[in-house]
C-alpha cells in the first residue's frame, strides 16, 4: 500500500472533517425537522378536536331544532285528534238524537 504524501493526507483529512461537520449538520437538521413535525401533528390534532367541538355544537343546535319543531308537529296532531274525537262525538250525538 503506497504512503500518502503530506499534501495528500491534509487533504484527506479536510475531507474527512468537513465530511463529519456536514453529517453533523444533517443530524441536527433532522432533528430539527423532526420537532418541527411533531408540533406540526400536535397542532393538527388540537385543530381536529376544535373543528370537532364545533361540529358537535352545530349538530347540537341542529338536533335542537328538529327537535322543536317534532314537538311542534305532535302538538298539532294532537290537536286534529282531540278536534276529531270531538267532532266524532258530536256527529254521534245528533244522530242519537
Amino acid at each position: 500500500m503506497a504512503q500518502l504524501t503530506g499534501f495528500e493526507a491534509e487533504t484527506l483529512q479536510k475531507i474527512i472533517t468537513s465530511t463529519m461537520e456536514q453529517v453533523s449538520a444533517m443530524e441536527a437538521a433532522r432533528g430539527r425537522v423532526e420537532d418541527a413535525t411533531q408540533t406540526i401533528a400536535s397542532a393538527a390534532q388540537a385543530q381536529a378536536g376544535t373543528v370537532l367541538r364545533q361540529r358537535l355544537t352545530e349538530w347540537q343546535s341542529e338536533y335542537s331544532d328538529i327537535k322543536n319543531k317534532l314537538d311542534i308537529l305532535n302538538g298539532q296532531v294532537h290537536t286534529l285528534l282531540a278536534q276529531r274525537t270531538n267532532t266524532d262525538d258530536s256527529t254521534s250525538s245528533s244522530a242519537a238524537a
